[in-house]
């Protein structure tokens, strides 16, 4: 679980001081791009995959 915690906060702070996620204030995670945040999860070792069901289908995790 510390892993799954740790990991997209480590991130988030990677992105910041490599100047991909910049802006003045205070901001939202979702407010940024999410594109490197996720590529970087991957290499990371926390895959991810896009499941579109219709309405009518159930999940099945493999």
């Amino acid at each position: 679980m510390s892993y799954t915690t740790g990991v997209p906060a480590m991130i988030g702070a990677k992105l910041i001081l490599e100047g991909k996620w910049q802006g003045e204030g205070v901001f939202n995670m979702e407010e940024f791009d999410p594109d490197p945040f996720m590529d970087e999860l991957m290499v990371q070792g926390l895959p991810w995959k896009v499941m579109e069901l219709e309405a009518d289908e159930t999940r099945v995790v493999n």
